[in-house]
């Protein structure tokens, strides 16, 4: 196939780079992401190439990096690469392997600003998805799969190979002569998906059908165009609007809702539970959601109420001192300390440098992004657990939140270059006997 014309007529169907945008895209420097790269290079897209070295392999992974180097080098490309211990993230977050690399790369992405951050999933990965999503029970939604564009927070990604084959992929690459590098993970069946890509879609190929996942896929794209259609049915529609909406629109709104109020799980047996309470329409009755939150229905209308029951405060104590420069923040992880950031003088001045809990509604400006967001929805992208939120300390001067710790600082209180007056500060956890 011809791939580079291919990904042109998907850039341009689905209207990916809009014009004047920078373009970042993520390189491993497996097959998949080193054919879109030569594909951009040969459609003369210009780009930056962005690697993160995950550090799980070892040397493996470091001539990895040195691989897509001389890559980027070669093609005459701007690179950026960052090494994160995703081990060590995986650890201290409670996450799977899995997911605390995705987070990382997520975290990476966010970095680049006004930019679209462009991926190499293909048509094998979306078949792969569907089969996961359908194992752990999903609806239309989850089942759609992957999007050619999709927004996670402040991060636009872009996925032009989605409707390539894999093997498509590979054969393009050989015909070319261009060399990539292989992961021996992608092989290592201790990985869900990886059973699912060596295991479960080839035997359903050989006994039920072999054109799979191209059955898969077209499921898919309906399953995509009937949740968006289902979307629409439902805007401007409220919680307070359920008596009188079908079964399926109650469903989709109350979790809408329930995400709205910093309610990070309700699975369907939840959702079901509180609809039937809700359809009951009489007196009050509370359905708790988790070891903070419940959802309080009076006569047929629900609200949020938290249990009394508060968890216990970690205690902390700030370190600040003066200097120039800035000190990035050393945490491992959101919320995780002892972690250090540095703030222009000038912007603190002689005010107080304080720590408080999260608060629902609180907001803050991060370095990096536009306009604010809710330490809610950062919160949920870091994929910190509901219960634990009020655990994460937050750093405040004149009242405006300026560090999440393990995240990031706040715009417009960063130093400005290497020699600028700051103020260096670095939280611990108290000490106990």
């Amino acid at each position: 196939m011809n791939l580079p014309k291919t990904i042109r007529e998907a850039i341009d169907r689905h209207s990916l780079i809009p014009d004047s945008t920078n373009v970042v895209l993520g390189v491993s420097g497996g097959a998949d992401s080193v054919a879109l790269l030569h594909a951009f290079h040969s459609l003369k897209i210009p780009c930056t190439v962005a690697h993160l070295n995950h550090g799980l392999r070892g040397a493996e992974s470091d001539a990895d990096e040195a691989f897509v180097r001389s890559l980027a080098d070669t093609l005459g490309l701007p690179i950026v690469d960052k090494t994160a211990n995703v081990q060590q993230l995986a650890g201290s977050s409670g996450q799977s392997i899995e997911m605390a690399a995705r987070q990382a790369r997520h975290d990476f992405f966010a970095e680049f600003e006004n930019s679209v951050i462009a991926l190499a999933h293909h048509a094998d990965d979306q078949a792969e998805t569907f089969i996961l999503k359908l194992a752990r029970g999903a609806g239309t939604e989850g089942l759609g799969g992957m999007n050619y564009a999709q927004d996670l927070g402040s991060v636009r990604l872009i996925r032009p190979m989605l409707n390539i084959p894999r093997s498509s992929i590979v054969e393009w690459l050989k015909e070319n002569n261009i060399s990539w590098r292989e992961d021996a993970s992608n092989s290592d069946k201790a990985f869900l998906r990886n059973r699912v890509r060596h295991a479960v879609l080839p035997t359903l190929e050989k006994e039920l059908n072999p054109n799979m996942r191209n059955t898969i896929l077209r499921t898919m794209n309906i399953l995509q165009e009937e949740n968006e259609w289902m979307e629409s049915m439902i805007s401007g529609s409220d919680i307070q609007d359920l008596p009188s909406l079908p079964l399926a629109a109650q469903r989709r709104i109350l979790r809408r809702w329930l995400f709205e109020n910093d309610v990070d799980a309700a699975d369907f047996n939840t959702v079901d539970q509180i609809l039937s309470l809700i359809s009951n329409g009489s007196g009050s009755t509370t359905f708790e959601l988790n070891d903070r939150q419940r959802v309080i229905i009076e006569y047929g209308i629900p609200r949020i109420g938290h249990l009394n029951k508060p968890a216990e405060q970690p205690g902390y104590h700030l370190v600040r001192e003066e200097g120039t420069g800035w000190r990035p923040d050393h945490g491992n992880g959101i919320g995780i300390v002892p972690a250090e950031a540095s703030f222009d003088a000038a912007a603190v001045g002689e005010s107080p440098i304080e720590i408080k809990t999260y608060e629902p509604g609180d907001r803050m400006v991060p370095l990096g992004m536009q306009g604010t967001r809710k330490l809610q929805d950062i919160f949920t992208d870091q994929k910190i657990p509901a219960a634990q939120r009020t655990q994460v300390p937050v750093v405040v001067c004149r009242g405006e939140i300026i560090w999440i710790p393990g995240y990031r600082t706040a715009r417009g209180w960063e130093v400005k270059n290497p020699d600028g007056k700051s103020i260096h500060v670095r939280i611990e956890q108290n000490r106990t006997n």
